[in-house]
């Protein structure tokens, strides 16, 4: 009887777990942040020393992939409506994106035809190697940039929904405190 009622417990706990739905923005929120934090310590090397630059670079492009990955049904979705009615804004964002997307892979590629501590090897000539290291710094710095404008873009979804998911237990504290 105790082993049925304890079944019957746990069933019910795992439909409740499998009914619970992830909140995607909450997701991304917190997956903005992680990858806010490993980009500004990746765009100082002295911060880390080469190898966990390099490392870090790695890890970077892998989140960045996974940032595509949770945000594909926009993408797709734009894609579709390119050349319908689309609002001005979506098409600037949009190719904004694009553009990031394509210097982001030429930054990681270069990054790992120029690393000296990933154990690669690889016999590219000294003057291609200086040229293609200068090139992965101005693509680095380019980043930088469009990632500003991509934060601009999207400032009034950071705030509002940072202020919501971030701090949103300040004012549970500040209740309780009253």
């Amino acid at each position: 009887m105790a082993t049925q009622a304890l079944s019957k417990k746990t069933f019910a706990s795992d439909g409740a777990i499998s009914r619970r739905r992830i909140n995607k923005v909450k997701l991304n929120v917190f997956f903005d942040l992680l990858l806010t934090v490993v980009f500004v310590v990746e765009m100082e090397e002295h911060f880390t020393g080469l190898a966990l630059h390099e490392l870090l670079g790695l890890f970077f492009a892998a989140a960045f992939a996974l940032h595509i990955v949770l945000h594909w049904d926009w993408i797709v979705s734009i894609t579709r409506t390119f050349f319908r009615k689309l609002l001005h804004e979506s098409r600037v964002n949009y190719l904004l994106n694009v553009i990031l997307f394509a210097d982001m892979m030429f930054v990681t590629v270069s990054g790992i035809l120029i690393s000296r501590t990933l154990g690669l090897s690889l016999s590219l000539g000294d003057a291609f190697k200086r040229t293609l290291q200068s090139l992965h710094m101005v693509g680095a710095e380019l980043v930088l940039i469009i990632v500003a404008l991509h934060v601009a873009m999207h400032w009034k979804w950071i705030m509002t929904n940072g202020a919501k998911y971030l701090f949103g237990w300040l004012p549970k504290i500040a209740a309780r405190l009253k």
